[in-house]
Order: C-alpha cells, then sequence, then structure tokens
C-alpha cells in the first residue's frame, strides 16, 4: 500500500516537473522525484542505493540545479504551450520505452508472464551474510574513511554558503540592526517620559 502510494507520488510529481512554469519549482519536484524514488528503493529493501539517491541526487545535483537556477534569476514567461503536436511522436517512443522495459524484466528479473518449466527462485537471503548494507556502509564510512567523510562534508558546506552569499541581493531598502549599539545603552537614553 506504501509502495503504491510513493509510486503516485512519484510520477505525478515526475509529470509536473516537465510542466511546471517556474523552474525553481521544477527544481523542488525533482527532489520530490529522487526522495520518493529513494524511499522505494528503501521499500524493496536496497538500502545502499536508496542512501546513493538521498546523498547523490538530492544532497548534491539538485542542489546544485537549484542554486544555478536561483542565480541566473530565469522570469517566469506565460507562454501558450501546444502539448497536442508532440502527442503522437511521444506517446509512440513512450509506448516502445515500456515494451523494451517490459522485455527486459520478463526476461531477466520477474516473469509476468507464465513460464513453462524454467521455475526457479533463489532465496538469496540464505546465501549471504546477515549484515545488511546500511551496517557495513556506516562500519566503514566513520571508521576507515571517516576523515574524507568529514572533508566532503566540509567541502560541500562551503560550496553550499558561497553559492548562498552569491546569490544574495544587497540592497539599501533593508533594514540593518546595530547590535554593539542596542547593546551599549543604558536607563538613562532608553527610556522617554511624554507629557
Amino acid at each position: 500500500m506504501l509502495f503504491l502510494l510513493l509510486s503516485i507520488v512519484l510520477i505525478i510529481s515526475a509529470i509536473l516537473v516537465i510542466s511546471a512554469q517556474n523552474p525553481v519549482h521544477s527544481v523542488f519536484f525533482l527532489v520530490l522525484v529522487f526522495l520518493t524514488s529513494a524511499f522505494s528503493l528503501f521499500l524493496l529493501e536496497i538500502e545502499f542505493v536508496s542512501l546513493l539517491f538521498v546523498l547523490v541526487y538530492v544532497g548534491a545535483i539538485a542542489v546544485l540545479f537549484l542554486f544555478v537556477v536561483m542565480m541566473l534569476d530565469i522570469k517566469v514567461t506565460k507562454q501558450e504551450k501546444d502539448f497536442m503536436i508532440y502527442l503522437p511522436m511521444g506517446s509512440f517512443l513512450g509506448l516502445i520505452f515500456f515494451l523494451e522495459i517490459f522485455l527486459t524484466l520478463q526476461e531477466n528479473f520477474v516473469p509476468f508472464l507464465p513460464l513453462s518449466g524454467r521455475e526457479l527462485y533463489i532465496n538469496w537471503l540464505n546465501c549471504i551474510d546477515s549484515l545488511t548494507n546500511i551496517k557495513v556502509l556506516g562500519q566503514l564510512l566513520y571508521t576507515y574513511y571517516f576523515p574524507f567523510f568529514l572533508i566532503a562534508g566540509i567541502v560541500l558546506l562551503v560550496a553550499m554558503v558561497g553559492a548562498i552569499v552569491l546569490t544574495l541581493n544587497f540592497t539599501q531598502k533593508a533594514k540593518h540592526q546595530f547590535v554593539f549599539r542596542q547593546i551599549l545603552r543604558e536607563k538613562k537614553n532608553s527610556i522617554y517620559l511624554i507629557k
């Protein structure tokens, strides 16, 4: 049930990525696509690929897209889009794509159609070690590769702060707060009696 809900959210947000007129909204929907696909992979017990989706796609690529779109300051324009011109060719290519995916999955991974005489199922959980991918990844990252992991986090933090500083607009209309002047105020020059 949860997988079906995540799949519906994934398909709707993927459609909104290409149909949103504001590019910032499109990047936000792209982040939602990455997160829902990572949660779907986590439900399928593919934890390592799910973490890679979150770290690489959401943590690096989507943030990079967002800051590039913010730095370019693209103006949103209203234009009429005629989707009916591209509908026959797009539906033909989509049908070929889904047919290829179906035949690949049918032949190699999960048989959707009944197979005669080739029913073979291997329970891989009995053949592998009892450690999960998350435990192995955590042990490696926080023991042997901890300095590299820390350096990568600092580099990403510096890049994010630099992108935020580059996108800031310093205007003269902004009100500035003088903290030093506020701290040095005394009672005699801060309370006024009005008669």
